[in-house]
């Protein structure tokens, strides 16, 4: 960032290359602490909830995925204004602030 911006704005970003199984990327929801899974019953991985713990932040969304020894890794932490829904229905995603609210 310094390099192409001049500056650091903020927060740290280190990059590792993994050999991730693309097809496992998963994303989830974090309200008010409180994580969501694509599905009703679906399991919310550990790593999910030690974010929801962690960070500080009324809503935002966790994308993880596995890698080929099946450990699981956060790849982004995002504001929850996110670009796409990334298995999740338009229903069940309304439904998340229903279970909330």
């Amino acid at each position: 960032m310094q390099k192409f911006r001049n500056n650091i704005e903020g927060g740290l970003c280190i990059r590792q290359v993994e050999d991730f199984i693309l097809e496992t990327e998963k994303r989830y929801f974090v309200i008010d602490g409180k994580s969501f899974a694509p599905l009703p019953d679906k399991e919310i991985p550990e790593i999910v909830e030690e974010c929801a713990k962690r960070i500080n932040s009324k809503f935002f969304s966790v994308d993880v995925i596995e890698r080929q020894d099946g450990c699981k890794r956060v790849v982004e932490i995002g504001d929850g204004q996110v670009s796409d829904l990334v298995g999740w229905t338009a229903e069940r995603f309304a439904s998340l602030w229903a279970e909330y609210i």
